[in-house]
């Protein structure tokens, strides 16, 4: 099996929240996360997925949420926007983003601050 990855970071604002209450201030994070895509076979290129196909479809998601409040962005609003949550709707987005391809999404992964991160996969 094959796997290739691609990463990128964002800067965004959250708080989590109970039963639609803050349960802490807001604030922010220098978000990571990482999408990465399998197969078995490579296709007439010799590769799963093209890079460039990965790095557009996970950038136009982060682009949604750079510099921007979690709890106001229209897929997360009234949910608690924790790093579980956030790595699920990457992965729901990017997979939709790819297309075709986006059966090769096997896992997203979001890390808010260095040592902690989240992973979503099928």
């Amino acid at each position: 099996m094959f796997e290739v990855a691609y990463e990128t970071t964002f800067c965004s604002t959250h708080r989590l929240t109970e039963d639609g209450r803050p349960i802490e201030p807001i604030h922010g994070h220098d978000w990571r996360v990482e999408a990465v895509a399998a197969g078995k076979d490579l296709d007439g290129l010799g590769v799963v997925i093209d890079f460039e196909h990965l790095k557009k479809a996970v950038g136009e998601v982060a682009a949604t949420f750079h510099y921007r409040d979690m709890n106001e962005h229209p897929g997360l609003r009234g949910v608690s926007p924790s790093a579980e949550v956030v790595a699920r709707y990457f992965f729901d987005e990017v997979r939709k983003g790819l297309g075709p391809e986006g059966r090769l999404l096997r896992r997203v992964r979001v890390w808010e601050a260095p040592g902690c991160s989240a992973s979503y996969a099928e």
